[in-house]
């Protein structure tokens, strides 16, 4: 790497915080409420012993890896006084700007992906680092505590090994055990990543043999250990969680709101790509003509998870790191040809496509949920903050909202319920301004006290 390119990757990395950061100040709530019932608020639970803990955590479904992780990383933030909505922000944060060291993984699959000893290596593992650094679809999912945010990391770089390894005649062992470790992060934080390294993996045993096998499992051997060491502790025996939330997946039905099988195609892909999505797709397609492999490693889990009932947009985010490895290595090659007939108008034109498919996938992406809930969190985390809370009545079920983590109370809170209002333990209520059940505590005596955006809180007359 000449060090223009490393001040240019410099540069890149800096672009890309700044997206992290500026999506984060945006966003509010959640994406998803296993955000915080399977992450964070079991996070709580185990710093304070008070938490809801889901079905998931009863049964043994899901692993206490990743919540005991941000239970240390909350009880770090108590000893600086911070606890509750900032301390769940610091920690979505702390998620979007660690998703930054998927850029330099970027800059390697551009390289990776580039013809050998031709002299625009460089500018495309620089394109496809721009595309990861920025590329809206991507840094949506970047500050959240999903478990699919680290995911999406671990396999990036399990990628750029990947392909890194596969450039050789010979088997690259350091290659090989990294991709076996970052696939192996991957794998064991969420069984279903292994659709996505299905190709890669059978690419490297298919062109190594069993070469390529030992290092591969020597490299996924500690994080799996992890996991099973782990689920042995808390679950009784290892792999509990995976195995149960297999079974869970495939025969008891998870599925309570099912899609279309082409839903993947046209919402989560042509839906994010935005209003100019055919120039998008003909960008992609100029990249994706460069390996099959990349297509088909995008492929395989598309057709996949297309079969499985249950769909949402998350479920697929593990794809944009390829497409926008596809996306920077078709745009240095619409660049070149563009140069080639002129080089100041060409250059101007290819920029000008840089700018075009990122705002449109922009505008894609800002059909996605941003601020879910986020008046409900503000609504929580002030009446907790009351001197004088002894319970809260809130708006709709009980896991939609950020719990006892952004509550940051130990008195009761439940889902509004007419029953309840007898019970002058809950002085506090949090529902929408529009609401039969806000215009009834009013007429009741119930005192507004503050609103965040359709949220109202209402205390009880004195």
């Amino acid at each position: 790497m000449t060090r223009r390119t490393s001040r240019l990757l410099w540069v890149i990395v800096a672009l890309g915080i700044a997206a992290r950061v500026t999506t984060w100040w945006f966003k509010g709530g959640f994406h998803y409420p296993d955000e915080i019932f399977q992450q964070v608020e079991p996070a709580h639970y185990l710093r304070t012993g008070v938490a809801w803990l889901p079905w998931e955590f009863v049964r043994g479904v899901r692993s206490w890896v990743l919540p005991g992780i941000y239970a240390a990383l909350l009880e770090v933030l108590s000893w600086a006084g911070v606890t509750g909505l900032p301390a769940f922000r610091l920690l979505t944060l702390q998620n979007a700007v660690l998703t930054i060291i998927m850029v330099p993984a970027g800059y390697r699959i551009g390289v990776a992906l580039w013809p050998p000893g031709d002299p625009d290596t460089e500018s495309a593992g620089l394109s496809v680092a721009l595309f990861i650094a920025l590329l809206p679809a991507l840094v949506y999912y970047t500050p959240h505590t999903l478990i699919g945010t680290p995911c999406m990391v671990a396999l990036t770089w399990g990628y750029a090994h990947w392909l890194e390894a596969r450039r050789s005649d010979a088997p690259d062992a350091r290659s090989l055990l990294l991709c076996g470790l970052f696939f192996g992060i991957a794998g064991a934080l969420r069984f279903t990543c292994g659709f996505h390294m299905l190709v890669p993996l059978a690419d490297l045993l298919l062109r190594y043999r069993s070469r390529a096998l030992r290092p591969l499992l020597a490299g996924a051997a500690l994080p799996v250990s992890i996991v099973a060491v782990v689920d042995l502790l808390t679950w009784g025996w290892p792999f509990h969680a995976t195995v149960l939330h297999l079974r869970h997946n495939l025969f008891e039905g998870p599925a309570d709101v099912t899609r279309p099988w082409f839903y993947y195609m046209t919402d989560s892909l042509w839906g994010r790509f935005g209003p100019l999505a055919p120039l998008t797709c003909l960008v992609l397609v100029s990249g994706l003509r460069r390996t099959w492999l990349l297509a088909l490693t995008l492929l395989v889990p598309t057709v996949v998870l297309s079969a499985v009932p249950l769909k949402q947009d998350r479920f697929l985010m593990y794809n944009w790191p390829l497409l926008a490895g596809a996306l920077g290595i078709g745009w240095l090659v619409i660049a070149r040809w563009l140069r080639g007939r002129t080089s100041v108008v060409g250059g101007v034109a290819a920029a000008a496509i840089v700018v075009a498919i990122l705002g449109s996938n922009l505008r894609g992406t800002s059909e996605l949920p941003w601020t879910t809930r986020r008046g409900m969190f503000h609504a929580q985390a002030f009446v907790g903050a009351q001197d004088d809370a002894t319970g809260l009545l809130f708006h709709d079920r009980s896991h939609l909202n950020g719990g006892y983590l952004v509550f940051d109370r130990t008195v009761p809170q439940a889902p509004f319920a007419g029953e309840l209002l007898a019970n002058h333990l809950f002085n506090y209520a949090s529902l929408t301004e529009q609401g039969d059940d806000t215009q009834r505590l009013l007429r009741m005596g119930w005192v507004e006290v503050s609103r965040f955006d359709d949220i109202v809180v209402l205390r009880r007359a004195r």
